[in-house]
């Protein structure tokens, strides 16, 4: 049987002009031509199989990659055992001098109402309540707590102030803190609510109701997670101005009955 791809170009024309003139072996050696192409292409059997495994490993990999499930996933959980790291532990330590955002306060009248010379590590003195019968010295019942607010106020600040009274403080001392609140009206009345316009509170610094809406006071209990450290010195401010509204009546009816028995 002739083979074209042995021939030249010109060679091959003249076989096939030829071919085509005998239709039977023209057929013959189409059929040989393909069946060696088709042998070109064709692999031996074991090399089938091998590609066969190939191909299953490579989907077996597939699959058990897709079925990690979320709640297995490799990560360090807090306070849980972790073997990646070397102290065994998943809970990195912080960096040596790292302050968390919002937390460095260094103004220390500001966000503990203490003066800077004061421990910075005092017990405070709101941890339990004083009877109204010891001596209003200041000095001596507040010697850490500042005298004035470390914060410029005003009237909107007083407006602040008294919006947060009203939600936090009247409910046991009052709208006028005369501790004549609700809660106290309803019961709970040992110990009753401090009243703001006895003398010893009227001479308390202002650090000392900071110190009191940040720790809690007796049956007070700390408001620090509910009241910004800013809104407690707007209440104070606040606190103030109502206990000078108070004394101006207080004036007033003392000078009418002392009149009265004269």
């Amino acid at each position: 049987m002739l083979n074209c791809k042995a021939m030249s170009g010109e060679q091959c024309s003249e076989f096939r002009l030829q071919a085509e003139s005998q239709p039977i072996a023209y057929c013959r050696v189409n059929a040989e031509l393909r069946t060696k192409r088709r042998r070109r292409f064709d692999l031996p059997a074991h090399s089938k199989l091998v590609f066969v495994f190939i191909l299953l490993a490579a989907n077996c990999s597939l699959l058990t990659g897709c079925r990690r499930d979320m709640q297995d996933q490799p990560k360090a959980i807090a306070y849980r055992e972790n073997s990646f790291y070397k102290d065994g532990t998943g809970s990195r330590p912080l960096v040596e001098g790292t302050v968390p955002r919002g937390y460095l306060r260094q103004e220390r009248e500001f966000y503990t109402g203490k003066k800077s010379g004061s421990a910075p590590n005092a017990t405070p003195q709101t941890q339990t309540a004083r009877p109204q019968s010891i001596a209003t010295n200041t000095a001596t019942l507040y010697p850490d707590d500042v005298d004035t607010i470390p914060m410029s106020i005003a009237k909107v600040d007083l407006d602040r102030g008294q919006e947060r009274y009203n939600i936090y403080c009247s409910a046991c001392h009052g709208m006028t803190g005369y501790g004549d609140g609700i809660v106290a009206r309803r019961g709970f009345n040992k110990p009753s609510p401090a009243n703001y316009h006895q003398d010893r509170l009227r001479q308390a610094p202002v650090g000392h109701f900071f110190d009191v809406m940040t720790n809690g006071w007796g049956a007070m209990p700390s408001y620090a997670s509910q009241i910004s450290v800013e809104d407690r010195w707007k209440i104070i401010a606040y606190l103030r101005a109502l206990q000078l509204s108070q004394m101006k009546a207080e004036v007033e009816n003392g000078l009418a009955t002392q009149r009265q028995r004269d």
